[in-house]
């Protein structure tokens, strides 16, 4: 049987650290001595990666399971709707070379595959406009709920684009605040395990020790528990995802009244494509390449050349150079320690798929957590099987574009 699970330590914020926090503590309220006591540590010197921005539909359950208001939300971490992505110049780069990934279904689509219907038509519409009205509501600008609409609910299926920067501390201060989460700002200098080579506490740098049953590596990169400590390999598949680098810029809004587009905008390039993100405060934009086909310098050009020919381009802009290892963990449950986010892995971000995988992650552990330290393999063979298998399908999804 072993030990009770009580305790948990989350190692790492940002994104992941406190989205798994945030579940976590949902799902398990804090009850006296007899409940799951949940502490997050995260050094001061670790700066979010920032970067991510789209959402998948799923974050609005996970967002009410965790008890925030969409209303804050929006507010604090300057979120706009997404409705999908419109990939644009990817067939032969013509003006019209455009075609729409919406979030809601074809109509009547557990009942019949339009698809032949539409290609045996004349096809200008394209296919999206032609079986579903949320691609309209994205051309012309228009929400996907009312200002009457309930929270986290809408007439037409939808995620947000979000700060990343603000995301973290926004759901920190509802998790410590309303959740009983515990916070530590420490740096971890050592890993202490027991004989069965199962983590038993970490040493910070102030001399604390953080014992638990459970430790969840949310450290992003640097992985200091699933890499760092227990060298769990990571599997590079930059084999089929040639994608390895991007530049990365924050673009202000020439004036108050400029509209935000409720979809991610993916612009095909010579070797790699451009994201255009619109938040409520700024656009997150960025060229994503393969450094095999293109140099920095090449690729910073083009970005400078999509920002020109739009009327952004200025010398106050600071472009961020950022390196992307797309692959993921040969394990990420392994003893009492589990990976999530950035430490178990990361593919190129054409379908906004980290923070989702954050999510099913959270909801995964919620689901499997032990009762007891006994049951701790069973559940890291679930967590292995089911994760490696969605990574290779988020793989199989990008090589589809």
């Amino acid at each position: 049987m072993g030990k009770p699970v009580r305790r948990i330590v989350i190692v790492g914020g940002g994104t992941a650290g406190w989205i798994v926090a945030g579940v976590l503590a949902s799902r398990y309220p804090r009850r006296g001595e007899d409940g799951v006591s949940i502490t997050l540590i995260e050094s001061r010197q670790q700066p979010p990666i920032g970067v991510g921005e789209g959402t998948w539909p799923t974050i609005r359950a996970t967002l009410k399971q965790i008890g925030v208001t969409e209303t804050d939300f929006l507010r604090e971490c300057d979120a706009s709707f997404k409705q999908g992505s419109q990939f644009v110049k990817w067939a032969d780069a013509s003006d019209s070379d455009t075609y729409w990934h919406p979030f809601t279904l074809p109509a009547d689509y557990a009942d019949r595959n339009l698809a032949p219907y539409w290609l045996e038509g004349p096809r200008q519409a394209g296919f999206a406009p032609s079986v579903c009205f949320q691609a309209e509501l994205c051309r012309h600008g228009l929400a996907p709920k009312q200002i009457t609409t309930p929270e986290f609910t809408g007439l037409a299926n939808y995620a947000y684009h979000l700060d990343a920067g603000k995301f973290g501390p926004f759901l920190q201060k509802h998790c410590v605040g309303k959740l009983g989460v515990s916070h530590v700002y420490d740096e971890i200098v050592q890993v202490q395990a027991d004989d069965r080579g199962h983590i038993s506490h970490l040493v910070t740098k102030s001399g604390n020790l953080l014992a638990a049953d459970l430790f969840i590596d949310c450290s992003g990169f640097s992985a200091l528990l699933i890499g760092k400590h227990l060298g769990v390999p990571f599997l590079s598949r930059k084999d089929v995802l040639f994608i390895d680098k991007a530049w990365a810029v924050q673009i202000p809004y020439r004036d108050e009244a400029a509209p935000i587009a409720s979809a991610t905008i993916s612009t095909a390039q010579s070797s790699g494509w451009v994201w255009d993100i619109g938040l409520t405060s700024r656009r997150g934009v960025g060229y994503v390449f393969s450094s095999n086909y293109v140099s920095d310098d090449e690729a910073l050009q083009e970005l400078k050349t999509y920002l020109a020919a739009r009327g952004d381009l200025s010398p106050e802009l600071s472009f961020r150079n950022i390196g992307i290892n797309s692959g993921y963990r040969q394990e990420f449950w392994v003893g009492n320690c589990v990976a999530v986010g950035l430490s178990a892995g990361f593919l190129e971000p054409l379908e906004a798929s980290a923070i989702v995988m954050i999510e099913l992650s959270a909801k995964s552990i919620a689901n499997l957590l032990p009762g007891c330290s006994g049951g701790m393999r069973q559940a890291a063979r679930i967590f292995n099987d089911t994760f490696r298998y969605r990574w290779e399908r988020i793989v199989d999804f990008l090589k589809l574009h």
